[in-house]
C-alpha cells in the first residue's frame, strides 16, 4: 500500500472515531455547564489541568517512544507493551501523592481537592489506555482504537446526562469519569491482544531503555503540557473558581475542535517515522502538503469561532457564561496556530529533532507563565473577566511558535508554493469572516440562534472562495473521494454481513 493511501485509511479509520467521540463530547460539553454551574466547572478544570500535568509525568514520554521503535521494529511491540505498562501503575502511585500534598500545601478547599482525587483514579486508566493506543499507532492500526474510544465516550456522556437530569452534582460526574476508562482499557486490551501477545510484566533492561530514550520526549511533554494547562492552575491562583469555570467552558469547545490536527497527526506520525528511517529523501513533500491541509482546515474554523463566539456560548451554556464569549473568541486565533504547532511539533520529533523542539516548548511555557502573571490580573480589572488574559498569553506564545518552528525545519520542507497557497487560504479566509460579520447583527432579532446565519454565510463563502482561488488540487481531490467511497463500501459490507449469515 503507497504512503498516500495508507495515511489516508489509518486517517478514514481515526475520522470515523473521532467524529463519533467528538459529537458525544460536544453534547456532554452543552450539558455539564448548564447543570453545574460555573463554580463546579472550574473544580472540574482545575482537576483535568492537574491531572494533565501529572499524567505527562506519569507517561514519561513513552507513548511517542513506543509509537517510534514498534513502527521501526514491530517485534519488539509485546517486550515494550508490557514493560511500558507496569512501570505506568508504579509510577502514577508517587505522582497520587505528590498532587495530593500541593492541594493540601496550597490549601485548597475540601470540595475541590476530593474532586482531584477522584478524577485522578480515572486518569491512572488514562494512562495505561494510552499504552494500548501508543503501540497500536506504531503498528499502524489505528481503525482497531476506534471501537474502544467511541465505546468509552458513549458511557461517560450517556451515563453523566442521565445523572444530571437527575440532580446529581459534581462528585458523580467525576466518578463517571473512572467507569468509562475503565471500559474504554478493556476493549483497547482486547483489541491489542488480537494483534501481539499481552506480556504483562517488566523487562528491567527493557525498562531502563525506555526510560532513558523517553526522556527528551518527557520533556517536551511536560513543558507541552505545562504550556497548556499552567494557566488554569495561576487562574485559580489569582481570581475564583467562577472565572476558572467560565475559561474551563471555553476550553472545552476549544478542546473539542482539536480532534481535526490530532486525526491527522496520529495517521501520518509513525509514517513519518518510518520515512525518515527507509527514505528520509520523501518527508518534504509530506510536510509540504500536510502544511497546506491544516492550514486549510484551520482558517475557517478558527476565524468562524472568532465570530460567532459570544452567541455560541450563550446558546449552548445560558447567560451564566456570557463571559467565556471574549475568551473563546480570542481562541479561535490560538487554534489556527496550534494547528500548525502540532504539526510542526510531531514533524520534527518524528525526524529525530525533539530536542529543538523541546527547547521551544520551554521558552514557550516560561513567556506563557510570565504572561499569565501580567494579563491574567490586568483583565481581571480592566475587564472583570481574568480569563481573557490567558487567551491573549496564548495567541503572543503560539505565533512566536510557528514563526521559530518553522526556522527550525530541515532546508526544503517548506517553500514558496507554500507561501502562495497559504496567501490565497488567508484571502479566503478574510472574506469569509467579513462576510460573516457583516451579517451577524441583522439577525439579532433571532435571538441566540441567529449564529447559524453567520455560520452558513461563512461557510458559503469560503467554499466559494477555495473553488475560484483552487486551493484543492485535483489530485488530493481524487484520493479524498476515493477515500469516502472506500470508507462508504466497508460501512456498507458491515451492514450487509448480518443478513448474508442468516440467510
Amino acid at each position: 500500500m503507497s504512503t498516500r493511501k495508507t495515511i489516508a485509511k489509518n486517517a478514514g479509520a481515526l475520522l470515523i472515531s473521532q467524529l463519533a467521540t467528538w459529537l458525544l463530547s460536544f453534547v456532554l460539553t452543552i450539558f455539564l455547564p448548564r447543570f453545574l454551574g460555573s463554580t463546579a466547572m472550574g473544580k472540574l478544570a482545575l482537576a483535568s489541568s492537574l491531572w494533565a500535568i501529572g499524567t505527562i509525568i506519569v507517561t514519561f514520554g513513552m507513548d511517542t517512544f513506543l509509537t517510534k521503535e514498534i513502527a521501526r521494529n514491530p517485534a519488539r511491540a509485546s517486550e515494550l507493551f508490557g514493560s511500558s505498562f507496569l512501570l505506568r501503575i508504579a509510577m502514577h502511585v508517587v505522582v497520587y501523592g505528590g498532587v495530593v500534598a500541593y492541594l493540601v500545601l496550597l490549601r485548597y478547599p475540601a470540595d475541590t481537592t476530593l474532586v482531584v482525587c477522584i478524577v485522578g483514579i480515572s486518569s491512572l486508566f488514562w494512562e495505561l489506555i494510552g499504552a494500548c493506543q501508543a503501540t497500536l499507532q506504531g503498528l499502524e492500526r489505528m481503525d482497531l482504537m476506534t471501537v474502544a474510544n467511541i465505546l468509552g465516550k458513549g458511557v461517560n456522556t450517556v451515563v453523566c446526562i442521565m445523572l444530571l437530569l437527575l440532580g446529581q452534582g459534581v462528585y458523580a460526574i467525576a466518578i463517571v469519569g473512572i467507569l468509562a476508562a475503565a471500559v474504554t482499557l478493556a476493549v483497547q486490551l482486547r483489541a491489542l491482544s488480537h494483534q501481539i501477545p499481552l506480556n504483562m510484566r517488566v523487562n528491567w533492561a527493557t525498562g531502563r531503555t525506555m526510560l532513558r530514550s523517553s526522556l527528551p520526549y518527557l520533556l517536551s511533554g511536560v513543558f507541552l503540557v505545562a504550556y497548556a494547562q499552567m494557566d488554569v492552575v495561576i487562574i485559580s491562583l489569582l481570581v475564583d473558581e467562577k472565572t476558572i469555570g467560565w475559561y474551563g467552558a471555553a476550553g472545552q469547545l476549544f478542546a473539542t475542535l482539536m480532534f481535526v490536527p490530532n486525526v491527522f497527526i496520529t495517521a501520518v506520525f509513525p509514517t513519518l517515522s518510518r520515512m525518515f528511517a527507509q527514505s528520509p529523501d520523501a518527508l518534504p513533500r509530506v510536510m509540504r502538503k500536510s502544511f497546506d491541509w491544516l492550514l486549510l482546515i484551520s482558517i475557517p474554523i478558527g476565524l468562524g469561532l472568532f465570530v460567532t463566539a459570544d452567541s455560541l456560548v450563550v446558546l449552548l451554556f445560558g447567560p451564566d457564561f456570557v463571559q467565556s464569549g471574549p475568551i473563546l473568541s480570542l481562541m479561535g486565533i490560538v487554534l489556527i496556530l496550534t494547528y500548525l504547532n502540532i504539526l510542526l511539533g510531531q514533524f520534527l520529533t518524528s525526524t529525530d529533532r525533539q530536542n529543538r523542539w523541546t527547547l521551544v516548548m520551554a521558552i514557550g511555557t516560561a513567556l506563557t507563565i510570565a504572561l499569565d502573571l501580567v494579563f491574567v490580573p490586568w483583565c481581571r480589572d480592566t475587564f472583570g473577566n481574568g480569563g481573557i488574559g490567558g487567551s491573549l498569553s496564548f495567541i503572543i506564545t503560539e505565533a512566536g511558535m510557528v514563526v521559530y518552528g518553522i526556522a527550525m525545519l530541515p532546508k526544503g520542507s517548506l517553500g514558496r508554493a507554500n507561501v502562495w497557497v497559504a496567501a490565497r487560504i488567508l484571502l479566503a479566509g478574510g472574506v469569509m469572516t467579513v462576510a460573516a460579520w457583516l451579517v451577524r447583527p441583522m439577525f439579532t432579532a433571532l435571538g441566540p440562534f441567529g449564529i447559524a446565519v453567520p455560520i452558513v454565510v461563512g461557510a458559503v463563502v469560503f467554499v466559494v472562495m477555495t473553488l475560484i482561488l483552487r486551493l484543492v488540487p485535483h489530485d488530493d481531490m481524487a484520493m479524498i473521494l476515493s477515500v469516502m467511497r472506500g470508507l462508504r463500501d466497508r460501512i456498507s459490507a458491515r451492514r450487509l454481513r448480518p443478513e448474508q449469515g442468516s440467510r
